[in-house]
């Protein structure tokens, strides 16, 4: 049977691996996993993780474009409000 380790072990296991303080059989062993798998999670996580940086910089550029449009419409929003004023104080 298949022993289950959560995800955030696993992650936390590769970048102890990134860091090189620890021999992947010393962090392998303690959470009890073989090191072969350590080196399959590694893989895994370094060919994921620039696809993850590409849709958080998609991510803060569309929030940057956002906060541009709240901007730009809050400037007509109160010019028109002034435009507005003019004509009712007449």
């Amino acid at each position: 049977m298949k022993k289950s380790i959560a995800s955030e072990v696993k992650v936390r296991a590769v970048l102890e691996v990134l860091k090189g303080e620890k021999s992947a059989l010393e962090i392998a062993g303690g959470i009890g996993c073989h090191p072969t798998i350590l080196k399959e999670w590694k893989e895994r996580f370094l060919v994921a993780a620039p696809k993850t940086k590409k849709v958080e910089d998609e991510k803060v550029r569309r929030i940057e474009t956002l906060e541009r449009l709240i901007g730009k419409l809050t400037v007509q929003n109160e010019f028109l409000k002034k435009v507005h004023e003019s004509f009712d104080s007449r």
